[in-house]
This record gives C-alpha cells, structure tokens and sequence, in this order.
C-alpha cells in the first residue's frame, strides 16, 4: 500500500502568502517586476482594449485567469484573431506574456515564503522513517523546499531531491539515486525546462532562497532567461528549452510525455492509498481531469478516510457568538462537491495552521 498520499492545492499555496488563481492576473500587473522586453506592457495593453481593465482596476473587475487563458488558447487553436486590433501573432506573444507574469508574480512574491506550516505538516504526516508520498496541483517550489529541509533534519546535511516521478537530466538528479518521498508535480513546476525538439526536461535555477541552498553550484540553465521570446538552447539539440507548465485554462494539454507519466504514478499511488488528505484543494471545475483522476482512483476509500482541509471564512460574529468556520460540510461550496463524489468526508474548513495545530495538540494529548 502507498499508505497516506497528500494532494496538495492552491490554498496551500496560499497559506504561505502566495496567490490564489484568480489573484494571478491583477497581481501580474500591479506588481509587475523586471521586464527588459516589456511583454507584461504588451499584456496590459491587451487586457486594457479588450476586457477594459488595467493595473487601477480592482482585482474582481479582472476576467478569470482561466477563462482569459481558455479564450486565448481556443482563438491560437483555431487561427482567429480574437479582436479586430489583435491578430494571432500579437495573441501568441499575449499568451506567452502570461507565462512571464506567472512566473514573475511568484518567483518575487513567493522568494521569502515561509515554508514552517509545510515543514510542520510533512513531519507530522510522515513521521520518521516514513516517507512523503505528495501529490501537488501548484506550480511553486515550497513543498520541494519543505520535502528538502525534511530529509536534512533525517541525516543527509545536503538535503535530497524527491523523487519527481519523470525523467529529469540534470547530471545532478540522475546521478545521485538517493530520493527522499515522492513529489508528483501534475501541472508541472515553476522551475522545469523542456525541449519540444528531444523532450529532454531539466531544473532549471530559482531565485527561490530556501530552494537556492541544494542548487546554486549545479544548475547552469538560467529560469528567467527561458521566459524570454528566445529561451535558451537544449544542450542536447540545440532547440530551445520552454518553461514546463500546464496553464489554468480549460483546454488544457498533459500530453507531455514527461507528465503522462507523473500521471500514470500519482494513480498508481491513490489507488493503493489507505487514507488521502486534501489540503487547499477545491476541485475546480476548470480542473476535469484531476476530477476524473480522483473519482477513479479512490474508490476504494471509504469517506472517512479522506480527509479536507480547506479554509471556509467564518460565520460573521454576534454579541454572543465568535466568528468560527462552519464546520459543516454541506454549508461550503467546496464541501458539497467532496460530498457529492466521496460522501460525508472528514471536512475540516479551519485552514491549514489551525488544523495542524489541533493534529499536534490531539498527538501531545494521546502520549500524556
């Protein structure tokens, strides 16, 4: 058996400061960083004429991320200019504007993340000697930096790589066959590169600074140089090395040779899992084949052994009555779709802090 396999979502993300799917786009143009081509200025302009907003705008008066991903990728699929004043061409390089924005907007904002609550959460789920099985939807490096940190404090002073489930030629990754847990990455990571030409994947370098530590004397392919029009060339072809990610869109694409088989794994992995947590997970319906992932592989776990953590926003507080999280599971959205594909699950909407805090008290409880 896999034992406990952890998914993990954007609301872990989240937790640690960092941005939630429909925080993206506003944040990509309010907090735009370095940007020596001006493609974040192109993307402004596009979102200025076509969706009437700009970097003033409120942040709810911004058109979904996926659905303006989901649009774009449909006129790019169908060779359609989108609008009388932006032709194919301009879209193309629109989207690859979105790229950038995505990986600007977390590279600085998620540069000083705190990674304690995901330290905590991977100790206490995992506790010596067992080892992390993860499944994450997200993007960013804090679970690879957490899932690190872990294996230094259990005898390796360098820290090890987990294993990411697909074929990574960094000379660094293959070489060394020590793994520590098993991280499964199903939209990919911020810091992959992959040449369409041979399909060689490498990591690529972080400014990340807790993630820096294993890589600044082994990395040599240069992350913010791959978002640029040019990329940087695959040292086995020459053909230029593009960021691994899979856009939240609703046409998304995971015929990557590299996440089919990520994919193969993470079933392989719950359909042997004893118990599963969900931590910031809110089963979006943008999100179909995670969906139909899920409800295929995990039938054989009665509701009690899976387990959500979300954070629903609490009930508004009277003269008598604090402010608490419904705890509830049909009185959050989120919660009635667990419900309607695994039953009555064990729901808890106090957020990730606050449940591993309760996990530690209820462990500390047991051994006195």
């Amino acid at each position: 058996m896999a034992g406990l396999v952890l998914v993990l979502g954007a609301g872990a993300t989240k937790s640690c400061n960092g941005p939630l799917t429909n925080e993206i786009l506003p944040g990509m143009l309010q907090k735009k960083g370095v940007d020596p081509q001006q493609k974040l200025d192109e993307l402004a302009k596009f979102l200025d004429d076509v969706f009437h907003v700009n970097s003033t705008s409120k942040p709810e008066d911004y058109p979904g991320l996926p659905l303006m991903m989901s649009l774009l990728d449909l006129a790019l699929d169908r060779k359609q200019p989108f609008h009388a004043n932006w032709s194919t061409d301009q879209l193309a390089k629109v989207r690859q504007a979105m790229e950038l924005g995505i990986f600007d907007l977390l590279e600085r904002q998620l540069n000083t993340a705190p990674t304690t609550n995901h330290y905590s959460m991977i100790h206490q789920l995992y506790p010596q000697p067992t080892e992390p099985c993860v499944l994450s939807l997200n993007y960013d490096l804090i679970i690879d930096t957490a899932m690190m940190f872990v294996s230094e404090g259990r005898g390796d002073m360098q820290g090890r790589f987990p294993d990411y489930g697909c074929d990574i030629q960094n000379d660094f990754y293959k070489e060394d066959p020590n793994r520590f847990g098993k991280l499964l990455k199903l939209h990919g990571s911020l810091n992959w590169l992959y040449c369409k030409a041979c399909h060689r994947l490498e990591i690529g370098a972080s400014e990340a600074r807790k993630y820096l530590k294993i890589l600044q004397k082994i990395v040599s392919l240069d992350l913010e140089n791959s978002y640029t029009m040019q990329g940087q060339a695959c040292q086995n072809c020459k053909g230029e090395m593009r960021p691994l990610l899979v856009a939240p869109t609703h046409l998304k694409d995971y015929r990557n040779p590299h996440l089919t088989q990520i994919w193969y794994r993470a079933e392989q992995f719950l359909r042997k899992a004893d118990r599963v947590v969900f931590i910031g997970y809110s089963l979006p319906d943008d999100d179909l084949e995670v969906v139909y992932l899920l409800k295929r592989s995990l039938g054989h776990l009665t509701p009690q052994q899976i387990t959500v953590v979300e954070y629903a926003p609490p009930t508004p507080a009277t003269a008598t009555t604090p402010a608490i999280p419904s705890p509830k599971l049909n009185e959050h959205a989120v919660g009635r779709r667990y419900r309607a594909l695994f039953g009555d699950v064990d729901w808890h909407p106090e957020g990730l802090d606050s449940w591993l805090n309760a996990q530690q008290q209820s462990v500390a409880a047991s051994a006195s």
